[in-house]
């Protein structure tokens, strides 16, 4: 493979799974620079994507955490091959909640709120510097009475960034503040941007990112006892938006949210009677909101509280979906109805997805330790590591010490003793 251009070479590499890969880094220098390179790290993660192809479940019991490839032919099996996680949080019984999951980073935490960005499939992460509740605040007249997480990707800063929403309430029933504070990955720190002039009604409901925005479930007032308003946080404009739902003649239902291959999910839930299932085609068209398929009570064991959907089969002719936190099942989507439930899985889990990528949870350094300035072009970046690791030794070689400068593509390369004479390469 040696004679094959790098651009083919990264097309076939592309296709492996991240442990393979991180294999493949020690095969040679120029596998190892291009495997490391920002824009094969995008490849990886598209194809991935676009193939619906190296894509995990997991499964978070109160003890452990548990993973499994998934697979159409998953149902076929008699049981399950489940895996367990190790996850980087401390905590007495290893116990996590997935605050979101974005690329292939997971944002986690534990029972004492400590969160971490991690990736499972480089087995790194990044601590995030504790936040702690404001539990009173304005003189004791307000108080903490409910917050929520988000995590998604800024891809106008190429930056992902952990929302927190803390609600104060008190001195009045319709008074209440929602303050709103972000993580910015990129640069190591929190700050705090506008606040959501909206009511969060339930505890533990993270946001839903999709197409740039996280969303949640909200109300106009603490009056109201009414989550009844879909809320997008645009993480490139730090704006609010509301997001129009589709039209129901009668209301009297429960909204969630999720997602399925990167399309919003509206989940109207008549609780004990039936839960329907819209997807929007085109982000922020009302009129593309499409109704899926809809479960009924009679169709599954037990009362019918939640659905969760986790993924379309490869085909495209199933939806994975969560019931209840008990049980994971297949819905056909050209028959109508539930087709098989999974055999093996725990008593009671949460359950989620992710992709296996090689996003760095440092956006700032690579995988093999180079730290970017946020200044630097990235092309001058990927410029100047490949001159130093393969063109510099032959020219030091030949004269001595040299010093190696980037700037617009163009690759300068000084010697020491007569830096007014330097010369420039152009690749």
């Amino acid at each position: 493979m040696s004679s094959l251009p790098l651009e083919m070479i990264a097309e076939i590499l592309c296709r492996l799974q991240a442990k393979e890969l991180l294999c493949c880094r020690s095969v040679s220098k120029p596998w190892c620079a291009l495997i490391d390179g920002p824009n094969f790290v995008k490849l990886h993660l598209k194809h991935s994507v676009d193939t619906s192809s190296n894509l995990y479940i997991i499964l978070r019991t109160t003890s452990h955490v548990h993973y499994m490839c998934f697979d159409d032919n998953l149902v076929l099996n008699d049981c399950v091959t489940l895996e367990e996680l190790n996850h980087p949080l401390m905590c007495y019984n290893h116990g996590i909640k997935v605050l979101g999951s974005v690329n292939g980073l997971l944002c986690i935490s534990n029972v004492v709120d400590d969160i971490a960005v991690w990736n499972p499939s480089i087995r790194k992460h990044r601590v995030v510097p504790f936040l702690p509740i404001e539990l009173k605040r304005y003189f004791g007249t307000k108080s903490c009475s409910v917050y929520v997480f988000g995590f998604g990707y800024d891809s106008v800063r190429d930056d992902y960034k952990v929302v927190r929403i803390a609600q104060f309430g008190g001195g009045g029933k319709r008074s209440f503040e929602s303050e709103v504070k972000v993580y910015s990955l990129r640069k190591q720190s929190w700050r705090r941007i506008g606040d959501m002039p909206y009511c969060v009604l339930y505890p533990g409901a993270n946001g839903v990112f999709t197409n740039g925005a996280l969303h949640w479930v909200v109300g106009e007032n603490p009056e109201s006892n009414v989550a009844n308003i879909v809320v997008a946080l645009d993480l490139g404009v730090e704006d609010y938006r509301e997001v129009l739902q589709p039209e129901y003649k009668d209301k009297n239902f429960y909204i969630d949210l999720g997602i399925l291959r990167g399309c919003l999910c509206f989940l109207a839930n008549f609780l004990g009677q039936h839960v329907d299932v819209w997807i929007m085609k085109e982000y922020g068209v009302r009129e593309s909101w499409t109704k899926l398929f809809s479960v009924a009570q009679g169709e599954v064991i037990g009362f019918l509280r939640s659905l969760k959907p986790l993924a379309y089969s490869k085909s495209g002719d199933e939806v994975l979906i969560e019931h209840d936190n008990l049980d994971l099942c297949w819905y056909d989507l050209k028959r109508k109805q539930i087709k098989n439930r999974i055999p093996g899985m725990p008593i009671s889990f949460e359950a989620d997805t992710f992709v296996e990528s090689l996003i760095s949870v440092n956006p700032n350094r690579h995988l093999d330790g180079r730290t970017q300035d946020e200044n630097e072009d990235p092309k001058d970046m990927n410029m100047r590591y490949a001159v130093q690791n393969f063109m510099l030794p032959f020219f030091m070689s030949i004269y001595g010490s040299l010093e190696v400068t980037c700037y617009s593509g163009l690759v300068f390369v000084v010697r020491d003793d007569f830096l007014s004479e330097g010369f420039k390469l152009v690749l």
